[in-house]
């Protein structure tokens, strides 16, 4: 923000910097210029974060796997069984992901594990947004 006085100069430059630039909504009070709202990066990263909050349950995810890929829960199962496990940390991972896999009643995006089934599967980061957007197991089949 800005103090009021300022010059016309001063205003247009702020209005640049921050509204055609940054995305900034341009309020002015009494006695400021105030740039309100978010920019591109932070509403990207806003959108981000809800994706990541987006949940599916076990079944949405399973049967959208089978329908999409032929995937059964066993397989992805054995995918999790396969995943390294010679250090303390690759077991710990490997034991997350199985108590994972085994206890969760949803699936939320934002969980590792599911990328590292979709990479396993061929299923891109875009994709996998997109069916926990829709719940739409097309979505993992069109590319």
């Amino acid at each position: 923000q800005i103090e009021k006085p300022y010059s016309e100069e001063l205003k247009q430059k702020f209005i640049v910097a921050f509204n055609h630039k940054q995305g900034y909504e341009i309020k002015e009070t009494e006695n400021t210029l105030e740039a309100w709202g978010y920019s591109e990066d932070e509403l990207a990263e806003l959108e981000k974060e809800r994706i990541a909050k987006l949940k599916l349950t076990r079944g949405d995810v399973f049967r959208g796997l089978l329908q999409a890929k032929g995937v059964t829960r066993s397989a992805i199962r054995e995918m999790i069984e396969q995943m390294p496990s010679e250090t303390t940390e690759e077991i710990f991972i490997k034991e997350m992901a199985l108590i994972d896999f085994d206890e969760a009643l949803d699936f939320y995006r934002g969980n590792k594990l599911i990328d590292t089934i979709g990479l396993q599967l061929g299923i891109s980061s875009d994709q996998l947004d997109k069916l926990f957007i829709s719940n739409d197991y097309k979505e993992l089949i069109i590319e």
